[in-house]
């Protein structure tokens, strides 16, 4: 009896910890997106999004051969890359509709000591999957991105998690990575 009992426990133990395992990995979303950028103290708006906790700026790419930085902090005051011939042949794509979410979460992640910079698409997750329709979401100064379409709310200091409205899937969510000391910022998920 007690060499079922514990026969028991370690399959239950085990499909509990394969399940955990599965969940961790769905973090990240599979979409491409890439787009680096140095230096980052170079742009106010990115700058602020990679260096202040609660901070976060949107980055699209209208036509023409200009990266648009906005920040909904200062809404009258976006900054303007060009594109260069380099990111050019760099193939740099923002996501899934044409833009990015770049910020530092004013929490950790569950198991983080500190916040990292973390990195979403623009476009609302819940709109593309259900209708396959690319809604660009709206940013908010209290860290929280509006689709006006479907009317989610996403708490971007919370894993892109919905704050508000309707269940669905949270935000999708891109590999970043951003150093201080060299004042870069590199996106790249595939």
């Amino acid at each position: 009896m007690k060499t079922l009992q514990n026969t028991l426990f370690a399959l239950v133990a085990t499909a509990i910890l394969a399940a955990s395992c599965g969940k961790a990995d769905n973090r990240f979303s599979t979409y491409t997106a890439r787009f680096s950028y140095s230096p980052v103290n170079s742009v106010p708006n990115l700058y602020r999004a990679c260096t202040s906790m609660g901070e976060f700026c949107s980055i699209t790419y209208p036509p023409g051969n200009r990266y648009i930085i906005k920040s909904p902090s200062t809404p009258s005051a976006p900054d303007y890359i060009v594109r260069t011939a380099i990111q050019g042949y760099q193939s740099f794509i923002l996501g899934l509709g044409g833009g990015l979410i770049i910020g530092l979460p004013n929490m950790p992640e569950m198991l983080e000591q500190e916040s990292h910079v973390t990195c979403y698409d623009l476009c609302c997750p819940n709109c593309y999957q259900s209708f396959n329709i690319l809604k660009q979401l709206e940013l908010h100064t209290d860290g929280t991105a509006l689709c006006q379409s479907c009317n989610r709310t996403y708490d971007l200091n919370n894993q892109g998690i919905i704050a508000r409205g309707e269940a669905g899937r949270s935000l999708f969510r891109y590999y970043v990575y951003y150093s201080a000391s060299t004042q870069s910022l590199n996106v790249n998920n595939r």
